[in-house]
Order: structure tokens, then C-alpha cells, then sequence
């Protein structure tokens, strides 16, 4: 699969006194962003959801709301152009996964004759994974979750991180790494099996 080209620097002009002004809750200064950003990210999605309009336009749209519900993290943002596009590419992995889950589901409908049966085995257990994965989450000290949550589900960089938090780069390696290493043993402790049964399901 190609992967998305941020290469090409085309940044905004003013762009960090818009992402300030988003920040800070102006639709205006938002809806520059969004006009500027769409077409370029259009550009680059199309040819990645086989000419799909429909897809493109939805993950663009999914993409600008997640920015606007969390406006906040975006003084930090160092490059905002890289940003939305490493979002976009995120976007895109979680909308396939999702299409290949409800895929595998109808597959497995047809083959069982049965509009009420449920989900295959494996899918329930990686539900439950990613159950026990937010239960570890849950149980982190609040500046460790807030860093975590940061770099995997806002997808921030460390630097990004530091000046949102107003901290130290070194002190915001210490907090992930932490956290990262709390979260491992979490799940190897609660949902070692969880794994091995997922993988011999797969081999069924």
C-alpha cells in the first residue's frame, strides 16, 4: 500500500496563529484549516480507498472533527500539515480493521444460515483484549495516562508532548516508558491466554 506524502512542506501561511485561535475555540480559524487541508488531503486518500469518494470524504470528516473535539493539544503541534496527515493514516488502518471485522462477520453469517448467530470467537476474545488493554489504562497514575493517551490516541510526538505539558523531554520519556511497561505487564498478567487461545483459533 502507498502511504500517505507529507514531504512537499505547502504549511499555511499564519498557520500557528490559526491553530492558537482553533485552539481557543474560533470556528473561524478552524474552518481555514479545514478549507486549506481538504483538498490536499483528498488528494493523497483518494488513490489509497480505490477512488472512493464516499470513504475519502469520510475519513476527512472524521479526521477535522477529532481535531476540533480536541483543539486543546494543537499549541503544541509543531507541524500541523504532518500531523493531520500521520491522523489520516491512522484513520484509515482503524476504518480497515473495522471492514475487515463486519467482512469476517457476514461471511460468517452466510456460512451458519443464521441471522441471529454472533460474532466469531477470536473477534469476542480481541474485544475482550482491548477490555482488559483500557482496564490497564484505567489503573495508570493520571500524568502517566495523560502522557500515554497523548502519544497513542492523539498521536503527538514527544517534543509535541512536552510543550503541550510544560514539562521536560526526558521527564516525558520517563512517564511513557513507564506507563508503556505497565500496560505490557497488565496484559501479560490479565490476558496472557487471552493471546495464545486467539492464536490457536486462527489456526482452527
Amino acid at each position: 500500500m502507498n502511504s500517505l506524502d507529507n514531504r512537499n512542506d505547502t504549511r499555511l501561511a499564519d498557520e500557528q496563529l490559526l491553530l492558537q485561535k482553533t485552539a481557543e475555540g474560533s470556528r473561524e480559524a478552524y474552518t481555514v484549516l479545514y478549507s486549506y487541508y481538504t483538498p490536499l488531503l483528498f488528494r493523497q486518500l483518494f488513490p489509497l480507498t480505490h477512488h472512493s469518494k464516499e470513504d475519502t470524504e469520510e475519513i476527512i470528516q472524521e479526521l477535522f472533527l477529532k481535531i476540533w473535539e480536541k483543539r486543546d493539544v494543537l499549541i503544541a503541534i509543531q507541524s500541523f500539515q504532518a500531523y493531520v496527515f500521520r491522523m489520516a493514516r491512522n484513520i484509515m488502518v482503524s476504518q480497515y480493521r473495522k471492514r475487515t471485522v463486519r467482512q469476517r462477520l457476514f461471511v460468517e453469517l452466510e456460512h451458519r444460515g443464521d441471522p441471529l448467530c454472533t460474532l466469531p470467537e477470536e473477534d469476542i476474545l480481541f474485544v475482550e483484549y482491548q477490555s482488559i488493554a483500557r482496564e490497564a489504562i484505567a489503573h495508570l497514575p493520571p500524568r502517566q495516562r495523560q502522557i500515554f493517551e497523548l502519544r497513542t490516541e492523539e498521536d503527538l510526538s514527544l517534543n509535541e508532548i512536552a510543550t503541550l505539558l510544560g514539562i521536560g523531554l526526558p521527564a516525558v520519556k520517563k512517564q511513557l516508558y513507564a506507563a508503556i511497561n505497565f500496560v505490557k505487564a497488565w496484559l501479560n498478567r490479565h490476558a496472557g491466554w487471552l493471546v495464545s487461545l486467539i492464536i490457536l483459533l486462527k489456526g482452527l
